[in-house]
């Protein structure tokens, strides 16, 4: 067994409808070490982050994990994602076009 940290999804924009952060790979387990969502704009933007199973093709509510508005030029660090442990094809899904937003996960091979 090894384990890894990576930052699958570097800092970058997202844009308008669902952004795919990461998908866990075959034969690993991972956990979320940090994410920030960034407001770069002058006006308040909405967010919603999402950690779907395997089998779910689009973010619902019942995946829902974060749903808020971030001001303008506000931050934030996602306390809820920490430490979620995720499975082989889990996704981490981000909704907020026109912010900024940064991933970080630990990867443990089985």
């Amino acid at each position: 067994m090894s384990i890894s940290y990576k930052t699958p999804f570097k800092l970058q924009s997202l844009v308008a409808g669902n952004n795919l952060a990461y998908t866990v790979p075959e034969f690993v387990v991972a956990q979320v070490r940090a994410c920030t969502i960034h407001n770069p704009t002058a006006t308040q933007k909405a967010i919603e982050v999402y950690i779907l199973p395997e089998n779910a093709l689009d973010p619902a509510p019942a995946y829902r994990i974060i749903k808020g508005t971030l001001f303008e030029n506000g931050s934030y660090l996602c306390p809820e994602l920490a430490n979620h442990c995720l499975q082989k094809g889990d996704k981490v899904v981000f909704v907020g076009e026109g912010l900024n937003a940064i991933l970080s996960v630990l990867e443990q091979s089985q």
